[in-house]
């Protein structure tokens, strides 16, 4: 194997070494030595990341995101100067919300104007440069860097690997000059790579507090819906539940945080049931409650638990805490494990009963659902409908993962394997969802993977980009669009705020929630060599996705269902 010649050179290897192995990019003039050190590769024998192309740096942020969600490695992500950092704000704010550990890189407009390897050749150089590139992306990153000499690019990999991956995790943004890239490397002494921080563990104190307060609970209540982004607290966070008689609601969740056939789930509704709680522990969880709508008892015990509890990016948050605990999920439930049994003999013994009986209503409301859509067939398709429809299809398929972006109901599909239900990033940034379920295939390609979108979310994904990457890296994903030709959000919104308004009093859609007309949504797989239809009744919904899911699984192309949905 060879040495690295230049700074591009060594950027890479250094990633590699790092352990990063895939480099997502969108290219572009600042790529000049990149593409040479790839160039060189068969030469040099350097052990370079992987090479994952992308169309849209939205395709190539939120890949980036999707990948880190199907095998929890930091990702890394090349974009083209100034540009293309624009275009992947939205994605960097859904990453920076859901806590997703990316190396951001951007080449930086040639600072020479000429005489220097690598300084301006194109007209593009001089209105692409800008006073500060990285400031369009300060608030959403935990670091920001320019490398400003090639002697110091595995301190400044390292640097922005440590501040991404140090809990809680995040992405990082380094900007990289074309002169400094083109430069010889710099041979230095080889360092070896720092550890990655521990997570933050709970004090003593706070622990046995907490435990004092759910022993003696009447109706002690976990609100979460993003601990299980950490797998291996599902299962304890399990034990502690059954054991203890503890309750468990999942809000809005983005992971599978409790198998949803567990005895004290109590469904996805945290406004069922959080009034009657008398201790209310959040778990890592933004938004646990909306203040308007409902909030815990007056005389409830509120603790609020995670590795940065206030979530202290936010501007305004001001959710009650009674007690709170800077900690990471797995440790806190590890320590409470041992303060719990110390307890044990005061905790009520009936109330575990209790609780199971109140999960009993979510799931009595589940099944009707179901009973409901399977005896209905002439009716137009909701989305309840298609809930029903893919919760029949996925039914005992353990190696299955939706990633929702819409309609796909955690409580309607019952999740009970950790990271086979993902939501939307509490940003919201639309366009995530498609571009995410590639990444994830790419992590697990062995997985089936589902895109479920509204076609909202479809069209600001840049489908044709999706479609055109599934096909160039071989990633087939059932993707099923629920086409309602509109804005549900914005109709409803405005409805919430002006229920006796003018446009709750018309007959007609907002022309601001119109998408009308959609296109045929099937032929962008079509045009990527994949498998499209369209379903215009209940009776075509379920045979379509069957078939669908056959051509991504033995076939091995992508399908995509456009469902039209009332």
């Amino acid at each position: 194997m060879g040495s690295p010649e230049t700074v591009a050179e060594s950027f890479l290897v250094a990633l590699r070494e790092r352990g990063v192995d895939r480099l997502f990019v969108n290219a572009g003039t600042d790529f000049a030595t990149i593409v040479e050190a790839y160039a060189r590769r068969k030469e040099s024998g350097l052990a370079l990341p992987d090479v994952i192309v992308c169309s849209h740096e939205n395709l190539a942020v939120s890949m980036a995101h999707g990948s880190y969600l199907g095998d929890g490695r930091v990702q890394a992500v090349m974009l083209h100067t100034s540009v293309g950092s624009a275009n992947a704000v939205c994605a960097v704010s859904n990453a920076a919300s859901a806590r997703v550990p990316v190396l951001l890189s951007a080449g930086r407009t040639p600072l020479f104007e000429s005489g220097i390897l690598g300084s301006r050749d194109y007209g593009i150089h001089w209105a692409q440069e800008m006073f500060d590139q990285a400031g369009m992306l300060r608030e959403l990153v935990k670091w920001d860097y320019e490398l400003r000499d090639g002697a110091q690019v595995r301190e400044v990999v390292d640097r922005a690997l440590d501040r991404a991956r140090t809990d809680p995790p995040g992405p990082v943004y380094l900007s990289l000059p074309r002169e400094v890239l083109a430069a010889p490397t710099f041979t230095g002494t080889a360092v070896a790579a720092a550890p990655v921080p521990t997570v933050a563990h709970p004090d003593p104190v706070a622990v046995a507090t907490l435990a004092e307060h759910l022993a003696t609970a009447r109706f002690p209540l976990v609100v979460t819906g993003d601990s299980g982004a950490d797998h291996a607290t599902v299962a304890a966070l399990a034990d502690l539940a059954g054991r203890y008689g503890i309750g468990v609601v999942e809000s809005g969740p983005r992971h599978v945080s409790l198998p949803a056939d567990h005895p004290m789930h109590l469904g996805y509704r945290p406004g069922e049931v959080l009034a009657d709680a008398d201790v209310v522990v959040t778990l890592d969880l933004d938004v646990p409650w909306l203040p308007a709508a409902v909030s815990p008892a007056d005389d409830a015990v509120v603790v609020q638990v995670g590795p940065d509890p206030h979530f202290g990016r936010y501007p305004i948050r001001s959710h009650r805490s009674d007690l709170t605990i800077t900690a990471g999920c797995g440790p806190l439930l590890a320590a409470l494990g041992p303060a719990l049994e110390a307890r044990a003999e005061r905790i009520d013994s009936g109330r575990a009963t209790r609780i199971e009986e109140l999960g009993g209503r979510w799931r009595a409301r589940r099944q009707a659902l179901l009973d409901a859509e399977s005896g209905a067939s002439d009716a137009p398709i909701t989305k309840a409908t298609m809930n029903a429809a893919l919760a029949s299809v996925l039914a005992g398929d353990t190696d299955s993962v939706v990633v929702n972006e819409y309609w796909a109901q955690a409580e309607v599909l019952a999740p009970t394997v950790p990271g086979s239900y993902l939501g939307t990033p509490p940003a919201g940034g639309l366009g995530w969802g498609l571009p995410a379920a590639i990444g994830v295939k790419l992590a697990r390609p062995g997985a089936t993977v589902v895109s479920t979108l509204g076609d909202g979310a479809y069209l600001f994904a840049n489908p044709a980009a999706c479609h055109q990457a599934m096909a160039m890296h071989g990633l087939p994903v059932l993707t099923i669009v629920c086409s309602n030709n509109h804005w549900g959000a914005v109709q409803a919104s405005a409805l919430k705020v002006h229920p006796d308004g003018h446009a709750a009093a018309s007959a007609d859609l907002s022309p601001l929630a119109r998408l009308d007309p959609v296109p045929a949504f099937e032929a962008y797989a079509e045009a990527s060599g994949g498998f499209g239809v369209r379903v215009r009744s209940r009776g075509e919904l379920v045979p379509a996705l069957e078939q669908a899911l056959r051509v991504v699984r033995e076939e091995g192309r992508q399908a995509l269902v456009n469902v039209e949905c009332s």
